[in-house]
């Protein structure tokens, strides 16, 4: 339903009247059809600065009314894209099945963890084959009240050669198989262990497989339990060369609750947003103007958040209760692409 624009301007103007410095709320158990949000009066940097606190002698900008694009709500569990790259579902692996060219499905075990992270688990669903030839059966999500719980836990003893040699397995969840979107407010609500050897993690990738840039919306590495990290990656410079700018967001005691970790993406900037607090801001960089997708997943053990000993407390779980986008124009503004993505702006 389209609404004059009269309206949404009272509606802004109300919005301004009661929101409090930088705006923040509790997060809600289905996400909202609109979303306004506080916009920082400071101009972006070259790196992601924290956001300072509004005071009455500063500019008071909120963004336009932002429509839903894409909801997530958990309802059940979500069917599950299989290894033949077919559009629609979420994929329980990373994009880019291709070996020159030539599309090689994602059984791969490099689609189902990072090697330069030096991550010790694979990210496995049910109908993964791992080295063998039969479905291994191994299901990290579960689904209870509308909210999706990824599991990580020791692989079984059984199952390590046909896993390469893994010893835990978890799960991770992508869009790229079902959407992207250029530009808008993304957000999810999740309560996030905070545990040793744990990365638990929301995050977008180019539609286009290129890497960088990369967009954190959220990373809580184990070691690091007051804070959690935002954080860009680009390529910049003559030559070019690789660039990484992160934030730590002071944050006691996330891991005892559902919080909600969102971004505005604009032309100019990325806002980071926790609660829907306007906490740190970055210049929109090279590369972060085309459609990204969205990923979620939970990393067991690497190079930043240290490594699962015998001693690591499993089973571990994240909980997420929704995820969703946003743009200006809302569904209007989206499409399919040749391969059945909706892509939208």
């Amino acid at each position: 339903m389209r609404y004059p624009m009269l309206f949404w301007g009272l509606l802004a103007s109300a919005f301004q009247a009661v929101a409090g410095p930088n705006y923040s709320e509790a997060p809600l158990r289905v996400p909202a059809a609109n979303v306004i949000l506080y916009v920082p009066w400071e101009t972006p940097q070259a790196y992601c600065q924290p956001v300072s606190r509004w005071t009455s002698d500063k500019p008071r900008v909120f963004s336009p009314s932002l429509r839903k694009t894409f909801t997530e709500n958990f309802d059940i569990v979500p069917p599950l894209a299989n290894g033949d790259g077919s559009a629609g579902k979420w994929a329980p692996h990373f994009d880019g099945g291709y070996s020159n060219g030539k599309f090689m499905g994602y059984e791969w075990e490099v689609k189902r963890y990072q090697p330069a992270a030096h991550e010790q688990q694979l990210y496995v669903d049910p109908a993964f084959k791992g080295a063998g030839t039969a479905a291994l059966n191994l299901n990290p999500f579960s689904v209870s009240d509308s909210v999706l719980t990824i599991t990580a836990q020791r692989t079984p003893s059984a199952l390590l050669l046909a896993l390469w040699g893994h010893a835990y397995t978890s799960g991770a969840l992508s869009t790229h198989e079902m959407f992207g979107q250029t530009y808008g407010y993304f957000e999810m609500s999740a309560q996030v262990p905070s545990s040793q050897a744990l990365l638990p993690a929301f995050w977008m990738l180019p539609v286009d497989r290129s890497w960088p840039p990369e967009i954190d919306i959220m990373e809580a590495p184990g070691h690091e339990t007051l804070t959690y990290s935002t954080g860009s990656h680009w390529i910049e410079g003559s030559p070019s060369v690789a660039q990484t700018s992160v934030c730590k967001i002071p944050s006691p005691g996330f891991g005892t609750g559902f919080h909600t970790y969102g971004i505005l993406w604009q032309p100019d900037r990325i806002v980071y947003y926790y609660d829907r607090l306007a906490v740190a801001q970055i210049a929109t960089k090279p590369g972060q103007d085309k459609p990204f997708y969205m990923m979620v997943n939970l990393a067991v053990g690497g190079d930043w958040q240290g490594f699962a000993t015998p001693d690591t407390v499993l089973p571990q779980q994240m909980k997420v209760d929704w995820i969703a986008a946003y743009t200006v124009t809302g569904p209007v503004g989206c499409a399919k692409d040749a391969r059945g993505v909706t892509l939208c702006k």
